[in-house]
């Protein structure tokens, strides 16, 4: 700071930047998502039950969970990326919220029933796992580069909301294949898949 302050030196080097349209924005991680689906199928196969057309409870409740995350965190993700005075976006904490009841209920399951049938499926967890952060990262690329070119006022809050919405959107598109239905399982292995996704956003955001 040894040259006196000159405001113009600020800003001879600024150039006009496009905005970017939100519902146009939403739609990249949405297409994200689809590709990760498709390969995921595609790969590994879809669950019996959707195959037959008969999807059971359980599979349209943490895939609507999972969907609902993804999408409402993505939205404020595209919000942050072109902030205003005024303007702010809590759905991703509404659906956060509601997600939590799946560990929630895994936890008062396993208080009253052996949670060891669950949680001994370790190799199909670890796939749950793996392919859940594989596909959130996937999704996630549109949703950095977004922050990139914006404006976001909060990096560290955006670097967790893309995280949520990654892993959100990547665990969906893994779940056409899991055949998993139990809530220990799903509140344990899928939480785990959110979290990972969450604190590398964090990290790479």
């Amino acid at each position: 700071m040894t040259q006196p302050f000159n405001i113009q030196n600020l800003v001879d080097d600024l150039e006009p930047v496009r905005t970017a349209n939100p519902r146009r924005s939403i739609l990249f991680p949405i297409a994200a998502m689809l590709v990760a689906l498709t390969a995921v199928v595609m790969w590994l196969g879809p669950r019996d039950d959707v195959m037959a057309g008969e999807p059971s409870s359980m599979f349209l409740l943490r895939g609507g969970m999972l969907l609902l995350l993804g999408l409402a965190s993505a939205w404020a993700v595209v919000r942050m990326a072109s902030p205003s005075v005024g303007r702010q976006d809590s759905s991703w904490k509404v659906a956060l919220a509601a997600a939590a009841l799946f560990p929630l209920a895994a936890i008062l399951v396993a208080m009253r029933k052996d949670p060891m049938p669950a949680l001994t499926e370790f190799e199909d967890g670890m796939e749950c796992l793996r392919m859940s952060v594989m596909s959130g990262l996937f999704t996630a690329i549109p949703m950095v580069l977004l922050l990139r070119h914006g404006a976001p006022t909060s990096p560290n809050r955006a670097g967790w909301v893309t995280g949520v919405a990654a892993g959100g959107l990547g665990a969906f598109a893994y779940s056409l294949h899991c055949a998993a239905n139990r809530i220990i399982y799903i509140g344990f292995w899928y939480t785990i898949a959110v979290g990972i996704c969450a604190v590398i956003g964090r990290l790479v955001v």
